[in-house]
């Protein structure tokens, strides 16, 4: 792979995989995972309220919606019609793991109501990733997409603050960016939407040289945006190794799945698939089908780019 695709393939791969490992550990506290599994580093089989539901290596909703956006993008942007039947299409096989906000927003859209919910749980931003690496380099478009596939289910200005926060950082990554002053070109990028949410960014500041505990306990790690959105785009900016700040995200407790996910795709950008270790990429489900909506995104980024 050229630097590029390698890049591309690390954010799916990156996203993806964060969703499976902290799958298992979905809804759970920091101890009652230390119990249950003690420390985990390799996909384990879930003893949540997925277990028998869900083996180890699976992906959540947080990879189904993604696999949503990306079937429904081309380099014009994301064909909303066939986004939201995308959404009703995997509704209609009762997962196991949908929010009661996508629940309740796909119902609506199944009456052509695109008005979503206002809610600022995170399921916007658990889907955004895609969106930051096809159109990294053109930030008003950017922001025009993920705001058009943000609010027909999580209309809500922080949910669309976090889900902007989540798809600019993946674009900076994609260009191998990696430092404080991110944050303040973030605060910017989103404080028309959430002036609150961006100052809530810009406290990430904070914890660049500390744990990634201390970043987890300051801003939570719950389902809300305002709590997971926060986490991970610190343990990205902590950390200097894809594995290690996928691992403090995966044994972190709450919203697992969702937080290492959305670092996953941040962390994976900047450190390429190269980076990510051998034993998550084969021992994850379907992986020749996430092999082949990377190889859609890196084509569609290949090609808008020959265009410039």
């Amino acid at each position: 792979m050229n630097e590029f695709k390698d890049k591309v393939f690390g954010s799916v791969f990156g996203a993806v995989i964060g969703d499976a490992l902290g799958m298992p550990t979905e809804n759970l506290t920091r101890d009652e995972i230390k119990t249950l599994y003690g420390f985990v580093d390799d996909y384990v089989e879930p003893k949540n309220y997925l277990s028998g539901k869900l083996e180890k290596g699976e992906w959540t909703d947080d990879t189904e919606q993604a696999i949503c956006v990306i079937n429904s993008i081309d380099m014009d942007g994301v064909d909303i019609e066939k986004f939201a039947k995308c959404l009703i299409e995997w509704a209609k096989k009762n997962p196991p793991d949908i929010g009661l906000t996508s629940l309740t927003a796909i119902e609506k859209l199944k009456n052509n109501d695109y008005s979503g919910v206002d809610s600022s749980s995170c399921g916007a931003a658990m889907r955004a990733y895609p969106l930051g690496l096809v159109f990294y380099d053109d930030h008003k478009k950017l922001k025009e997409e993920v705001i058009k596939i943000s609010k027909i289910t999580h209309n809500n200005p922080t949910a669309i603050a976090g889900s902007l926060s989540i798809a600019f950082f993946v674009s900076k990554a994609l260009i191998g960016r990696k430092d404080v002053d991110l944050l303040e070109e973030c605060c910017n990028f989103i404080k028309d939407v959430d002036e609150s949410f961006s100052k809530r960014i810009l406290e990430i500041k904070h914890f660049i040289n500390k744990e990634f505990e201390e970043a987890f306990d300051h801003f939570g790690t719950g389902v809300k945006t305002e709590e997971v959105v926060p986490s991970a785009i610190a343990s990205y900016l902590i950390t200097d190794n894809f594995e290690d700040g996928m691992l403090a995200c995966v044994n972190a407790g709450r919203d697992t799945d969702s937080l290492a996910s959305m670092y996953g795709a941040i962390s994976g950008a900047f450190f390429g698939f190269k980076s990510i270790p051998k034993r998550w990429i084969y021992g994850l489900k379907h992986k020749d089908m996430i092999f082949t909506l990377a190889e859609k995104l890196s084509s569609i980024l290949e090609k808008r780019r020959k265009l410039k």
